[in-house]
């Protein structure tokens, strides 16, 4: 009689710690946060700046003064053939199309302007705009570089021509050109990149002049307190 009980118990206390419930670990409920891999300004492409605080230079509306392209402190004569178009990111402080002749089509020239700190070199900017571009034999791009002053400051412009196919592009434009102004002054650093097909940009050529040169400075506003 002793031995079926004594089996019976042990029985009995199996059941009960098999029906007894193991408390599932505790799990955080607070998402990772993945570290931020932000891009930098000048190696990114635009398209990938959407969160950059330029909200204060960026605008849906067109100028006020059609005569005239605001950037920054700077102030210039628009060409009668300029045409705005709505920056397609913040970053992009404004853009003008540039006409096409009957046979090729328009340019595009952006203005972008970063703080100094955020400006690479130079030499560091060539080597990444030739990454965009080969020769029309299909080899290395020469580029060149001559000195300007505007608005009385010293400026950089680089030129480069031949086969472009873009950030990341399969596919290529023949005959295409980049021609960009680099003007640096105390705080500042702003680029003027004029893209589009060499016959159209060669067309325009006498009109991006006239409209470096008649860059000038305006003093900011001091807000009184």
């Amino acid at each position: 009689i002793i031995i079926p009980c004594c089996l019976l118990i042990c029985c009995d206390q199996q059941q009960d710690k098999r029906n007894k419930s193991t408390p599932n670990p505790s799990v955080s409920t607070q998402p990772v946060q993945p570290a931020k891999n932000t891009p930098s300004l000048l190696t990114a492409p635009e398209e990938l700046l959407v969160e950059v605080d330029h909200e204060a230079k960026f605008t849906f509306n067109p100028p006020e003064n059609n005569s005239v392209i605001t950037f920054g402190n700077y102030i210039s004569q628009r060409p009668n053939n300029w045409f705005w178009v709505i920056p397609k990111t913040l970053v992009v402080t404004c853009n003008y199309v540039l006409p096409s002749s009957t046979t090729s089509d328009p340019a595009l020239i952006t203005i972008t302007q970063f703080e100094n700190k955020d400006s690479e070199s130079i030499d560091k900017s060539i080597a990444r705009w030739k990454d965009l571009f080969r020769s029309d034999g299909g080899g290395p791009i020469t580029a060149t570089k001559q000195l300007l002053t505007i608005a009385d400051r010293e400026a950089t412009q680089v030129a480069m021509i031949g086969e472009y196919m873009g950030a990341g592009s399969g596919w290529r434009l023949q005959g295409h050109m980049l021609l960009v102004t680099i003007l640096r002054d105390e705080t500042h650093t702003t680029y003027l990149k004029v893209i589009g097909p060499q016959e159209t940009i060669t067309r325009q050529r006498d009109a991006i002049n006239e409209f470096l040169l008649s860059t000038s400075w305006v003093e900011p506003k001091v807000e009184e307190e």
